[in-house]
């Protein structure tokens, strides 16, 4: 089982989320350029993915993935006018076509984590990628409403791997101080996703139809599935601190005090250093991975039991913890303002005044993109400087919280998105007005809040990390999927009760 991550030996038991990131102890490895010690501290094995090179630490496969798979899942309302032209179908089913696949990323987790920790983070994301490309196929290929939605559910089931297992990679492959900026840069590839995927969708519906944008959607992923057997070793690690010997050569000799009682064998320093002969352990940033982590499959953890038993009731014990719950209501909250502009869009922008055609949706999501963008150049440095900084100041101690600092300037941003944005759809403000402080602001401040966010629980609980996004994931799209009723009234759009729609798939089954 992965070993809790602590604060180094000797500095006594602290709060969630607090480490000495400024220690003289020369038994702690620290960076070779800040002089922070390193958390958690890596082994002495040049194949522990902590001391990789960095060129081997690059998850580009992985956020390439995240993108793709993401895109696929929620890109469909530009799509809406298509489904109901194909289907017949009235606005609350359509609003399913998107609720059902949300419901299934988000519950799916809880399969998928116990599955990356008993068998490596490697193989489950293959597998379940794999799942996505029968997916997409049978989306492509669906011929009523009710296949079609089945094929959504298990889209979502396929794309619920690009939730937890990047996160984990995160935790596996860098230290405390380092995961700010990837946090946002699997947000950031996300958030892509789900804002570039609609201008996609929109464009290949408008010129080839909307079964072509499935079959694009299974050719990217086989082309993901390759880069991550290419690029993309295994990085679990079981790394026990108990039992490593300290990562230093010049060490002091110890001997019995010969003048004290016979019988006390305490050591005492001899003022004359000793060097060892053994060959120096690696420093972090010059290992690499070994032959073995390639392999597609990885013998199950001997405690798989025990990960099974864990990593299926943590998320229901944690789920109320108040870090992980604040953090899951945060993202709850920012995410799903986005999801109602994504579920809207189509409705909003294609009545009068506005009139978009599909393609006009889609391309009305740059606003997004080009938020997104500066949010991802000015959130992780943020984060990362501004918990650096304030461990500085408060004497080399790191506290979780620190990271909350940087939260400030995107909340405000948030406010004025939500409020210009409401008042926009109210009273049919000009559309650059919209797209702007509506879809360009909540673009802005979706990443940089969810990665905080997230950082500070993962900070606080590193050991469970999956099971908090996945916790986080449940929570947030179960949100999305009720609230989708409250939104589609609010703008007009619900034909049918939209519970009354989902009882009526069984029937349909």
């Amino acid at each position: 089982m992965d070993s809790p991550e602590s604060a180094p030996p000797g500095h006594g038991d602290h709060l969630p989320g607090t480490e000495i990131m400024h220690d003289r102890d020369p038994h702690l490895v620290h960076g070779s350029k800040t002089g922070i010690v390193l958390v958690p501290q890596p082994s002495e094995d040049p194949h522990d993915p902590l001391n990789w090179a960095p060129k081997w630490k690059s998850i580009m496969s992985q956020l390439v993935t995240t993108f793709v798979s993401t895109a696929s899942a929620l890109s469909m309302s530009p799509m809406f006018p298509a489904f109901s032209d194909t289907f017949d179908l009235n606005n609350t089913q359509l609003l399913l076509i998107t609720g059902v696949c949300i419901l299934s990323f988000a519950y799916v987790n809880l399969i998928v984590v116990p599955c990356a920790n008993i068998f490596g983070r490697r193989f489950v994301f293959i597998a379940f990628l794999s799942l996505s490309v029968a997916s997409y196929v049978w989306e492509a290929l669906a011929s009523s409403y009710t296949s079609f939605i089945v094929a959504r559910v298990v889209n979502g089931a396929g794309a619920a791997v690009c939730e937890t297992v990047p996160m984990q990679t995160v935790a596996d492959l860098f230290f405390l101080y380092e995961r700010g900026r990837w946090t946002v840069a699997f947000f950031t590839a996300a958030s892509f996703g789900s804002f570039l995927g609609p201008v996609i969708s929109g464009n290949i519906t408008q010129r080839f139809g909307w079964r072509s944008f499935f079959w694009l959607s299974m050719a990217m992923t086989c082309f993901n599935i390759v880069t991550i057997l290419l690029f993309c070793p295994e990085t679990k690690y079981h790394r026990d601190p108990a039992s490593k010997p300290p990562r230093h050569t010049a060490h002091t000799s110890l001997k019995p005090d010969t003048e004290g009682s016979p019988t006390d064998t305490s050591p005492t320093v001899d003022s004359k250093e000793i060097y060892s002969t053994q060959p120096l352990p690696p420093k972090p940033g010059t290992g690499s991975p070994c032959s073995a982590q390639y392999k597609l499959w990885q013998p199950p953890d001997p405690q798989w039991k025990a990960f099974i038993l864990r990593d299926t009731l943590t998320p229901f014990r944690i789920c109320l913890y108040p870090i992980i719950f604040w953090a899951a209501m945060a993202i709850s909250g920012v995410a799903n303002f986005v999801l109602f502009w994504n579920l809207t869009e189509s409705s909003v922008l294609g009545a009068p005044p506005y009139n978009f055609n599909a393609s006009q949706v889609g391309y009305s999501n740059f606003a997004f993109l080009i938020g997104c963008i500066i949010g991802l150049v000015t959130a992780g440095p943020l984060s990362d400087w501004v918990a650096v900084k304030a461990t500085e100041r408060n004497k080399g101690v790191y506290e979780a919280e620190m990271r909350l600092l940087g939260l400030i300037p995107f909340a405000a941003l948030l406010l004025l998105s939500v409020l210009v944005g409401a008042f926009a759809i109210l009273d049919l403000w000009p559309w650059p007005v919209l797209l702007v402080f509506g879809f360009g602001l909540s673009g802005l401040v979706v990443s940089p809040i969810c990665s905080i966010a997230v950082a500070y629980a993962v900070d606080s609980y590193k050991p469970v990390s999956g099971e908090i996004m996945a916790v986080i994931t449940i929570i947030r799209n179960t949100f999305g999927f009720i609230g989708a009723d409250v939104w589609a009234v609010g703008v007009g759009r619900a034909d049918v009760s939209f519970w009354e729609e989902v009882a009526g798939l069984d029937e349909r089954f």
